[in-house]
């Protein structure tokens, strides 16, 4: 079985440092000890939709932690299909 990690929002703001500062993926990926897979997830949750100098996407950690935070509130068991419907 896989073990997952889930970055942490101080991992994020590494990520949103180097990144804008220019670091590549892979650079980032070997400072923080995770696969290069996960970096580019990371930074594809974090787009901002804005363009840095060098024309790259912008990542933002503040953005990405948010989108993890409704990621996990939005799991779960779904309510009320059930309730309330009656059994033929």
């Amino acid at each position: 079985m896989a073990c997952y990690t889930m970055r942490t929002y101080e991992e994020r703001t590494v990520i949103q440092k180097m990144w804008n500062d220019g670091a590549q993926a892979k650079e980032i990926a070997d400072k923080l000890e995770a696969p290069l897979s996960t970096i580019y997830s990371e930074l594809r949750r974090g787009q901002d939709g804005s363009r840095l100098q060098n024309q790259r996407l912008r990542y933002s950690a503040d953005l990405a932690q948010l989108r993890v935070q409704q990621s996990f509130e939005r799991r779960g068991r779904r309510a009320g299909k059930r309730e309330g419907a009656e059994r033929a």
